[in-house]
């Protein structure tokens, strides 16, 4: 149980981007956010009032980003909101199949047996015999 458990969790966080690299995210800088924080926006420079120069983490010049506007920082809480409740109706799923897991080892019911069909001997002239197992629709004959 504590297997299928431990994989769904890594599979959560690598849909999630927890598993990957540094995701970029607001950072406030003399009044306005700037999307920074990813591998190739380590650190940021003002160069404008409304710009910034992005450096890795080798300090390596990568590119200019502008400040986000209201929208788009409105839309960047929605989505981490949406993001949110997806990561926790998840984690009510877990917990709900974790405790199914439990339930289902607490009844202490057997697993369904196999049983083998049975073999009906089919007298044939001659001397020959046949040989049917039958398994719900499907019946094989044997000389």
């Amino acid at each position: 149980m504590k297997p299928f458990i431990i994989l769904r969790i890594l599979a959560a966080m690598a849909l999630a981007g927890c598993a990957g690299g540094m995701a970029a995210a607001p950072n406030f800088l003399n009044g306005n956010y700037y999307m920074a924080g990813d591998e190739t926006c380590v650190q940021i420079q003002q160069i404008a009032p409304d710009r910034v120069m992005c450096h890795d983490k080798t300090g390596q010049a990568t590119g200019y980003r502008q400040a986000m506007s209201m929208q788009q920082m409105q839309m960047y809480i929605h989505h981490q909101q949406v993001q949110q409740a997806q990561m926790q109706q998840f984690t009510m799923e877990l917990q709900q199949t974790a405790q199914a897991w439990q339930n289902a080892g607490q009844m202490g019911q057997p697993l369904p047996r196999y049983s083998a069909p049975s073999v009906a001997p089919v007298q044939m002239p001659y001397g020959r015999q046949v040989r049917c197992i039958g398994t719900g629709i499907y019946t094989n004959c044997r000389y």
